[in-house]
């Protein structure tokens, strides 16, 4: 009985969240939406909760310079503080419940949402997203929501304008505030594909580069592939908005489908006799069949891509779409998306293309290059498999994924 009851204790402690200072002020860092909902029911009163990940610089940038300013921890220190480290605890939307209009903030653009009624899933589509407002029931109510970083003068602001201060207005404003935040759909589309274009070198784009510099060495059609990613992240984004968290089975389930992708891809590049099998079987069907098989193997990956990629906040982007989501505009937050997924993916493929080519007329010059060859197969066939494994990981719910290239994003900070 003892036994069992240690056991319960442990797994209830490994469950549990801890205790996490972030700059000078001690957040509880949940271990789940399931611990956030707990612990938001025993924690009644004003409440942030702030989502970041590793390798963010804008994260870190709140870190050091807001939560250690002084006048912004005097504001919350009546403030449940919660933290969500993405790179250990995917999530792709946060529960809560809204009654009435948000306040909406992102890089200085400022206003607020339409009006809406009930509960509401808040898409993360990207870090760091920071929302304010009050905990009751179990519930968090939703007053403001900022997008991106800010600095301490303007988050001050942003809580100000949240309804979460007393005070009425604050010196030297560094947001304009409007009714409906962001640019007009028809402005937020070409300037949310721009962004999404200038976006290819920020750090957060590390495992579109990756999964798409396997996919170009292997041979694989790299168009279908950013093609899945560019879909599924927008689609994702605009469906858990919509449908909640039904939609998660979903992406779990293109997860699994991708690293297995990843993986079989893997070992048929590094064992050369299921290489030759694959090669027969392929031959043995009709052209189009296997044309069509390859295909639709390709645009898996890039489906499971994008269902597991959080971007850092692009400016523009994340604001002009959330507040179409918010409002119900879920094919307007979709085309927004969608706008700065395709940006990106067109930005990636020019600038593998042109290392594919460049490396095969190094390769065609240098006898020593061009001997390189099986070894580059077997390189591409390795890293795949363990791109395969880290995927399936995160399908499992270990955050395998997440974890692995938020550590390898913090190495590349100043990008």
């Amino acid at each position: 009985m003892r036994l069992l009851l240690a056991v319960l204790l442990m797994a209830a402690l490994a469950l549990a969240g801890s205790v996490a200072q972030l700059g000078g002020l001690s957040f509880y860092e949940v271990s789940s939406i399931q611990d956030l909902s707990s612990y938001l029911a025993a924690h009644p009163g004003p409440t942030l909760v702030f989502v970041h990940e590793e390798g963010c610089p804008a994260c870190e940038y709140m870190i050091s310079n807001v939560f250690t300013n002084a006048e912004v921890e005097a504001a919350l220190a009546k403030f449940n503080l919660v933290a969500v480290d993405t790179t250990y605890v995917p999530v792709s939307s946060i529960p809560v419940y809204l009654n009435g209009s948000v306040f909406l903030v992102e890089n200085g653009q400022a206003g607020y949402s339409k009006p809406y009624f009930g509960p509401y899933q808040v898409p993360i589509i990207g870090t760091p997203t920071t929302l304010v407002g009050d905990s009751e029931g179990g519930e968090l109510y939703l007053r403001g929501l900022l997008l991106g970083g800010l600095p301490p003068q303007g988050f001050l602001e942003f809580l100000n304008y949240s309804g979460m201060l007393n005070e009425t207005a604050l010196n030297q404003p560094q947001v304009s505030v409007r009714q409906s935040p962001g640019p007009q759909p028809l402005l937020a589309l070409p300037v949310a594909f721009a962004v999404g274009a200038a976006s290819v070198f920020s750090p957060c784009v590390l495992p579109v580069l990756t999964v798409g510099a396997v996919a170009t060495a292997a041979r694989r059609n790299l168009g279908r592939v950013l093609a899945g990613m560019a879909l599924a992240f927008s689609a994702f984004g605009a469906g858990v908005s919509a449908l909640g968290q039904a939609v998660s089975g979903v992406k779990t389930a293109l997860e699994g489908i991708g690293g297995s992708v990843l993986l079989l891809l893997g070992l048929v590049l590094m064992v050369p006799a299921l290489e030759r099998r694959f090669v027969i079987s392929m031959s043995g069907l009709q052209t189009r069949a296997s044309k069509m098989a390859r295909g639709a193997g390709d645009f898996a990956l890039g489906l499971s891509l994008g269902a597991v990629w959080t971007p850092c906040i692009a400016p523009f982007m994340g604001v002009a779409a959330v507040s179409a989501l918010i409002s119900g505009n879920f094919l307007v937050g979709f085309a927004i998306m969608i706008a700065y997924a395709l940006g990106l993916s067109l930005a990636v493929y020019a600038v593998l293309k042109a290392v594919s080519k460049w490396g095969k007329r190094a390769a065609a010059r240098s006898i020593g290059l061009s001997k390189w060859g099986r070894r580059l197969e077997l390189i591409v066939g390795a890293v795949s498999i363990l791109l395969g494994i880290l995927l399936l990981g995160e399908a499992l719910g270990l955050g395998t994924w997440s974890a692995t290239f938020g550590q390898l994003e913090s190495l590349f900070p100043g990008l």
